[in-house]
């Protein structure tokens, strides 16, 4: 269910087409900056550079990694596997790994709260 709370829905728009991001044509891209754009929008670009702060796009659009956060507040499908170019180390996929969850479940915060408050929380959440 995605997130309804009017001070969440600017985070769930692109920030260049104002169009708000779902799981297929305009699935969240992150950037290696840290800006996210939706993947329509990234195609779309004339120089492969982020739009907001010129950073060079060195990666394949299509191995950029999905941002799952944002993803699972508009209600998507969050991808089980993520680009191979991220991947450099065994000790790299773990890390990753870890912060995926950790940044997924911190997510899930920002949907409305149910009876439970936090109740029944992974090891990885409460680690964060």
């Amino acid at each position: 269910m995605p997130v309804q709370a009017p001070q969440w829905t600017e985070f769930l728009l692109c920030p260049i087409c104002t169009q708000t991001f779902e799981e297929t044509v305009r699935r969240p891209i992150s950037l290696g900056c840290g800006h996210t754009v939706c993947k329509m929008c990234l195609n779309k670009l004339h120089r492969k550079a982020c739009p907001f702060d010129q950073t060079a796009i060195s990666t394949d659009i299509e191995q950029l990694p999905v941002n799952t956060a944002l993803l699972q507040l508009v209600g998507g499908q969050v991808p089980k596997v993520q680009p191979v170019a991220l991947i450099t180390s065994p000790e790299d996929s773990q890390h990753y790994e870890e912060a995926r969850q950790c940044v997924e479940e911190l997510a899930l915060y920002l949907k409305p709260l149910s009876n439970t408050r936090g109740v029944g929380l992974s090891s990885t959440a409460r680690a964060c």
